[in-house]
């Protein structure tokens, strides 16, 4: 996957600029608050539909009526092009290839980027819902229907809580059908995909902490998952119907895969509770690398790679194992220090202030 041109107008501090990518290193920098992140996040828009920022929502430029960014790529040995168009009511209106897009999962898979952050370096010891996260967000780039299934799966349960929370216990038995059944599609991808991750992160651990640490990472769920999704299904609805009267009793659903956790263990040991925070940050950095390797493995091209700002917040010998690995793929790093870079010398810089890029 590499990115060639992205054009941004009205996007957030952006009025009307464009970006020329090098195939290889990009390096993003500049003060704070320039505009450095609403680039990465506007590539990041062409993998997932939406944004990895959560506080705003706000995408138009103070004053403008719409926004517009517009990317050109090449994927799969062809180039393509996609833009994405941002109105005032928050809508949002896609294309690929010159067709509109009706669904944002008939976007994922066309271009595919692995996002790292530095709140991602708290993976380790945050809650569930941050890994459930970042599962989720790995497997809906190579798997469409996952999202659909997800979006599914959420609307049952919000419909589900919603009759739990108003004492209208007489429909519970037609949403505990429909959970399990979305929960079976969820839970036997996310198992597939964890075996993957997990084979290829035991091996990334190994080579950073120079063969000292044995890394397994461990698909957590309160319920049984069987040979195929039938069985998963029944397994899924035998769990939440034994919950009943614990969901009634707290009104709110107890059981499925929207309770699911990642464990990481070092040396038979929990990482949450033993792993130094170097450690839990080699945790991490070894998920990315599985991530990439996977998304390798099955679309046979590696995926871009967003770097956001995240090389200060790692320590020499874990940026040196970083740096290691990008070469050779695209990259796009953004930074206000080019001191914590060592591939700036061969990288294509680009230089941001006030929502321009200056030559």
């Amino acid at each position: 996957m590499i990115a060639e041109k992205i054009k941004l107008e009205n996007f957030r501090n952006y009025e009307k600029e464009q970006v020329l990518f090098s195939p290889d290193v990009n390096i993003i920098y500049g003060d704070n608050g320039m505009g450095k992140t609403n680039l990465i996040e506007a590539l990041y828009f062409f993998s997932y539909a939406r944004s990895f920022r959560a506080k705003t929502k706000e995408f138009l430029k103070h004053g403008a009526d719409n926004a517009k960014i517009e990317l050109d790529f090449v994927s799969k040995g062809r180039r393509q092009n996609a833009d994405i168009i941002f109105t005032k009511d928050k809508k949002k209106k896609i294309r690929v290839n010159e067709i509109n897009i009706s669904k944002n999962s008939e976007l994922l898979g066309n271009f595919i980027c692995v996002l790292f952050t530095p709140d991602e370096l708290n993976l380790v010891k945050d809650g569930p819902d941050k890994r459930r996260k970042f599962l989720d967000t790995s497997i809906v780039s190579l798997r469409p229907s996952y999202f659909s299934a997800l979006a599914a799966y959420s609307s049952c349960l919000k419909q589900k809580n919603a009759l739990l929370k108003n004492g209208n216990f007489s429909l519970l038995d037609i949403w505990d059908e429909r959970l399990s059944e979305y929960g079976a599609v969820i839970s036997c991808m996310r198992e597939s995909y964890v075996k993957n991750l997990a084979e290829k992160a035991k091996v990334a651990q190994k080579d950073i902490s120079g063969g000292k640490e044995e890394l397994e990472v461990i698909y957590s769920h309160n319920y049984k998952i069987g040979n195929n999704k039938r069985e998963t299904k029944d397994y899924i609805l035998e769990k939440i119907t034994e919950a009943r009267k614990r969901e009634i009793e707290y009104r709110m659903c107890l059981a499925g895969p929207h309770r699911d956790d990642l464990l990481f263990k070092i040396n038979s040991y929990n990482s949450k509770s033993y792993a130094s925070q170097g450690q839990q940050r080699s945790i991490v950095l070894s998920m990315k690398i599985a991530q990439m390797e996977i998304i390798k493995e099955q679309e046979d091209e590696y995926p871009q790679l967003l770097l956001d700002d995240v090389m200060s917040e790692l320590d020499l010998s874990r940026r040196d194992y970083l740096t290691e690995k990008i070469k050779g793929k695209q990259v796009i790093i953004s930074c206000t220090d080019l001191s914590n870079i060592s591939l700036k010398n061969d990288a294509n810089l680009i230089y941001i202030k006030d929502g321009k890029v200056c030559i």
